[in-house]
């Protein structure tokens, strides 16, 4: 899945605005997804942006914890 792509799903789950999508498609296609979420609260997000990533963040990491079992 490509970097728009991505950030277009994630912008309407969160339901994002449209200024706060293109930021992320910038920084996902700058740093790739795995980058992206590893540098999540270094970026100068807007505070309800940035834990509504930070809660998918999480979310991703309890899947991917759970594949080994």
């Amino acid at each position: 899945m490509s970097a728009s792509e991505t950030a277009y799903l994630l912008g309407e789950l969160l339901e994002a605005t449209p200024q706060e999508r293109e930021q992320v498609a910038k920084l996902l296609s700058q740093y790739g997804t795995a980058h992206f979420w590893d540098h999540l609260e270094e970026w100068n997000l807007p505070t309800e942006l940035l834990e509504n990533l930070q809660a998918v963040k999480q979310v991703l990491q309890a899947i991917e914890g759970g594949r080994d079992t």
